[in-house]
């Protein structure tokens, strides 16, 4: 039987994204970066196995980092994703550049952060002042609006239907996209000032609400999903604005 040189094979992607997910299980973020990047794209995903926002299960979500982070790279990561925003912002601006550092070293690639995605993510459409919609507790909150902060955007209102991270999956795709658009509906009526509301975490499938309430109250809406892709497009030197109808946050220059 006749047999190919591995030069002539074809079909492979040409690059993959590295996603260090708090949680196992993860399938909205790969799917969702699938739907919008395209084929030439592949998703590479790692459990931290954060069981719950406690201090010390997130500390050690944070320490399981850096050891996944080689089998990403030996699976030919071109890109890594610290993906879990209340990881990032339990370390602080700070803490969350001198772990991204030593990632980068390891990698030798460059390394994203989902909190650091937002950021860019709020200034790419202008925001100042933004509402958020999460499933996070009072404290996550507040270090949310203390990071945000730090670079001069200001949380200026907040919707929560607190859970812990063990639940996050347990509702189908449905069920946590109705929750996405009530909790976001409600942030928005609460801080009718605000520029653009951010919708945290990527364990919900919030882009059909996104989607819903940018349509409905006419601001952006910031999600993990839109925030990374933005990011890593950029990071790899491919990024251009979207169509019209794909969201603000990928349809601004």
């Amino acid at each position: 039987m006749e047999t190919k040189d591995a030069a002539e094979l074809r079909g492979f992607p040409r690059h993959a994204i590295g996603v260090l997910s708090p949680l196992a299980g993860a399938d909205t973020m790969p799917y969702g970066m699938y739907r919008l990047l395209g084929p030439e794209f592949m998703v590479i995903s790692v459990s931290l196995a954060l069981a719950s926002f406690r201090p010390e299960d997130i500390d050690r979500a944070v320490a399981a980092i850096e050891p996944q982070v080689g089998h990403l790279v030996a699976r030919g990561a071109d890109l890594i994703l610290q993906s879990g925003t209340p990881l990032a912002l339990s370390l602080g601006p700070a803490g969350l550049e001198q772990l991204l550092a030593r990632v980068r070293e390891k990698a030798k690639r460059p390394v994203l952060s989902s909190a650091l995605n937002a950021v860019e993510a709020a200034r790419a459409v202008g925001a100042r002042k933004l509402v958020t919609a999460n499933k996070w507790n009072e404290t996550i909150n507040r270090n949310l609006a203390a990071f945000l902060a730090h670079f001069d955007i200001e949380l200026i209102g907040t919707a929560a239907e607190s859970q812990e991270p063990a639940e996050f999956q347990r509702a189908d795709l449905r069920a946590g996209a109705e929750l996405a658009y009530r909790v976001g509906r409600e942030a928005f009526e609460r801080a009718p000032d605000a520029d653009a509301l951010f919708i945290g975490g990527g364990a919900w499938f919030s882009d059909p609400a996104a989607a819903a309430l940018e349509r409905e109250f006419g601001k952006p809406v910031i999600t993990s999903l839109n925030g990374a892709v933005r990011g890593i497009l950029k990071a790899l030197g491919r990024w251009g604005p979207f169509p019209k109808s794909t969201g603000r946050v990928l349809e601004v220059e």
